[in-house]
This record gives structure tokens, C-alpha cells and sequence, in this order.
């Protein structure tokens, strides 16, 4: 992404939330731009909380752009993002939308915004640590950061089912008794 684009009246926070206010003087593409200590339609009351130091309009605001964030802590998403913002000068990835982890912390997901092909999977083996060979048919129960759980049996081979992601995650996996138990708890 080159351009970080400016957030507007109707862009989102990552959890769903639009932005309810907007300076009407300022448009960008048909829209208000929205302001630090503008209102969220959401049900903690959030506010913008970061605008860009360097824009601010003659209300005394500052304008925000992608990836800043509500008071709630939510990142905001731009419609704008490579046609109106902020230049991108470190040339470094930017998170196109971000999810919300398992330790309620949201992280950048950077694209591709569907799983392709290209996207990173995770098989987990379980192997017997005296004997270093797999261990068949036996339970396991995985969480993801964002909060999915997969659980099953480890197949002939000891493989816990493929899990496909949108970037390279750190899985917590439990095997055996333990992962009986998460399986029951679950149901």
C-alpha cells in the first residue's frame, strides 16, 4: 500500500463500528473527513482517538488515517487507502484490515484478504518424544489467535487436521487427556 488513506464518514473501526460524524467542509470523494473526537456508532460510545499531526483542519482536529485508533483501541480501516491520504515513505507492508485475537489484542492482517493457495497452513504431528515416531489416533484440541478451535484425532500419520491462515500464527495445542477434556468443555 502507498498511500494510507484518510478515514471519512462511513469508513469502519476493525470491529464493525462505523464513523458517525464527519467535518462537513471537508470532503474527500463525496464524503466528510472525519476528525480526532469524532463520534463511532458503537455501543461503548467510542470516539476517534489519533488523527495525523501534520493535517488539521481550521477546527483544530486532526485527521485521521488507516490504522489509528477509537478510544476503545479498534484500528480504523480506510476506503481511501492508495487514492487520498498519507504517502506510505517507509515502503514497508501495511496491514489492509486486522482481526481480533484470542488475548483480545487486534492484530494487522496483512492480505491476502481471502485465503488463496499462497496463503500459509499449519499441520501440527504429534511424535512420541522416546521414540521420535508419530503418534496415531490421538486427541488434540488447537486455538488460533483469532480465537478458532479445531479439534479432532491425529490421523495414521499423527497429523492434526490442515489449518489454513491468512499469515503465519502462533497455534496452542493440547494433546491427550487434556485435549479430551477442552473437547467435552467445548460441547
Amino acid at each position: 500500500m502507498k498511500i494510507l488513506g484518510w478515514i471519512r464518514q462511513g469508513d469502519q473501526a476493525a470491529c464493525g463500528a462505523p464513523v458517525s460524524a464527519g467535518d462537513a467542509a471537508y470532503e474527500s470523494h463525496g464524503r466528510s473527513l472525519a476528525y480526532r473526537g469524532a463520534s463511532m456508532a458503537c455501543p461503548k460510545r467510542c470516539v476517534i482517538a489519533e488523527g495525523h499531526p501534520d493535517f488539521v483542519l481550521p477546527n483544530g482536529c486532526t485527521v485521521p488515517h488507516h490504522g489509528q485508533r477509537t478510544s476503545g483501541g479498534c484500528p480504523l480501516q480506510s476506503s481511501l487507502n492508495d487514492v487520498h491520504g498519507l504517502r506510505n515513505a517507509s515502503g514497508k507492508p501495511v496491514a489492509t484490515t486486522f482481526y481480533l485475537s484470542s488475548s483480545s489484542t487486534w492484530l494487522p492482517r496483512f492480505g491476502p484478504e481471502r485465503l488463496t493457495n499462497s496463503s500459509p497452513d499449519e499441520q501440527v504431528r504429534a511424535i512420541d518424544p522416546k521414540t521420535g515416531r508419530p503418534i496415531p489416533h490421538l486427541a488434540y484440541y488447537i486455538e488460533a489467535p483469532d480465537g478458532s478451535v479445531y479439534m479432532g484425532h491425529t490421523d495414521a500419520q499423527g497429523l492434526c487436521k490442515r489449518i489454513a491462515t491468512h499469515h503465519l500464527e502462533t497455534l496452542i495445542v493440547w494433546f491427550g487427556e487434556e485435549a479430551t477434556r477442552k473437547q467435552e468443555d467445548s460441547r
